[in-house]
């Protein structure tokens, strides 16, 4: 290093990459946020929020690096601070209520210093008082860190002051918080939350995950049947993990997927967890942020596999931290168990297994849902379908309007086989289809075949010995 004498200064690269615009694919997660670091939590809790940057979401749900209280925020940071492409935006819906998961007031003694303290406890900021004092009036308190608030007297304080404040208790948090359900006034909570994702932002929801809840079997199931035709139209793949606390085995994690019933088409799982540098994530997270990130490259379109892409991780770990070690060749057994896994080729650690967990080697299965592309993209296909025709509901459909539909829709079918995102696809209106009976009622259908683009899940190139390259050790070539 050189020698210096003075000041210096200079500017370092951001490392808050802000995510691209015009990102379609929508990830929604349910969960836990900090929400006890907002002056006003009401309007956070069973509602869904539009996250658009790691910022963004310190605003509008606080953020703490207790990932294993606070789940949401393990999602906010793979998404909006991962070192490959922060990617965004993303919906969370937060269960955490301060006012009902909390512990009864304690005090506590703060020392003030030039009229400032700390309270190094994570209280939930609207429950700190001071007896006989009013807040905002004789003091104030904000969060200045992950778990700090600052105390700043307004009127004289005698230092040190008991404060009384009250904490988040995550073992007040059920089960049934998180699936959640609509009651006899319509309040919805949870994952019933997510039917009104549409209506608020005007965008489809097309990933549900539950990272830290959705290796619990009950909450799984709620996922599942929450993803089925939202609002009545929308299909969701939807992510989940095995939980890696005692399945510490790659034997054990296939016995799991089985005896837990993790078999769902649209299902797709994780195990074990994965480590960057400092973090620990489960795979869920990482699957929906590796989805979002390789559809963004294709034009918004899921029909890729986010299997064999680089992932910002440095290896596999229980859910204690420590490391689980397995090869190729163990990866692909949970493969052959629609297990998605992660592996390391190349110098790079990569999310590994281009199934969901409907797969399992040796069985039958519908040949549109042997891979996730595949299936993503009937799902894709459906959802663009129905948000694309909506306008024509309670229209007239004569036969000028009949071969627009099907004019339009195999044009931008064309384009998707034309660009490689499907093999074929084509669309008719048959008579067989519409008999009078439903024409007269106004119920009219649509027939569309549809080819989805193989995912190359092997590719074997046979070696073969041969003789012929001796006769180059000739100069005739072997020719007399």
């Amino acid at each position: 290093m050189a020698y210096k004498h003075g000041a210096f200064g200079y500017q370092a690269p951001s490392t808050d990459t802000l995510p691209p615009s015009g990102v379609a694919t929508l990830p929604v997660y349910v969960g836990t946020a900090p929400i006890q670091q907002l002056a006003n939590f009401a309007g956070a809790v069973n509602t869904p929020i539009l996250i658009t940057s790691f910022d963004d979401a310190k605003t509008k749900i606080g953020y703490s690096d207790d990932w294993s209280t606070y789940t949401l925020c393990e999602a906010v940071y793979a998404h909006f601070k991962n070192g490959i492409d922060p990617i965004g935006p993303i919906v969370v819906i937060n269960i955490l209520d301060p006012s009902k998961h909390i512990s009864a007031a304690v005090p506590a003694s703060v020392i003030l210093t030039g009229g400032i303290g700390c309270i190094n406890d994570n209280p939930v900021l609207s429950s700190i008082g001071i007896t006989g004092k009013v807040n905002g009036t004789d003091f104030s308190v904000a969060y200045t860190g992950d778990g700090q608030v600052t105390l700043t007297q307004i009127t004289a304080l005698t230092s040190p002051v008991t404060v009384n404040y009250s904490k988040i208790d995550k073992t007040k948090i059920v089960n049934a918080d998180v699936i959640g359900g609509t009651d006899a006034n319509g309040k919805r909570t949870g994952m019933d939350c997510i039917d009104l994702i549409y209506t608020m932002f005007n965008v489809i929801p097309t990933i549900l995950a539950s990272p830290g809840w959705s290796q619990i079997p009950a909450i799984k199931v709620g996922m599942v049947a929450a993803g089925i035709k939202v609002n009545g139209h929308w299909d969701l793949e939807i992510l989940a993990d095995l939980e890696c606390t005692t399945t510490k085995t790659v034997v054990a994690a296939k016995a799991l997927k089985d005896s837990n019933g993790y078999n769902d088409v649209s299902l797709k799982i994780g195990w074990p967890k994965a480590k960057s540098a400092t973090k620990i994530f489960w795979l869920s997270t990482l699957m929906a942020v590796r989805m979002q990130q390789t559809d963004f490259d294709n034009d918004n379109v899921p029909f890729e596999s986010p299997s064999n892409k680089e992932l910002d991780i440095i290896g596999s770990v229980l859910n204690d931290g420590s490391t689980v070690y397995f090869d190729e060749i163990q990866a692909n057994d949970l493969n052959s168990k629609g297990i998605t896994t992660i592996n390391y080729r190349g110098g790079t650690w990569v999310l590994w297994g281009p199934h969901n967990a409907n797969y399992d080697y040796g069985k039958s299965i519908d040949p549109s849902q042997i891979f996730d592309a595949g299936i993503r993209m009937m799902m894709y296909l459906t959802n663009s379908f129905q948000e694309n025709y909506t306008p024509d509901v309670d229209g007239p459909l004569n036969r000028s309007r009949v071969e627009t539909i099907l004019n339009d829709s195999q044009t931008w079918l064309n384009s998707l086989v034309a660009d490689g995102k499907m093999l074929y696809a084509n669309i008719v209106f048959n008579e067989t289809d519409n008999p009078t009976s439903s024409v007269v009622t106004g119920d009219f259908m649509f027939d569309v075949g549809a080819t989805t683009t193989p995912v190359a899940k092997s590719l074997t190139f046979a070696l073969q010995y041969t003789l012929q390259g001796i006769n180059t050790l000739f100069s005739s070539g072997g020719d007399n």
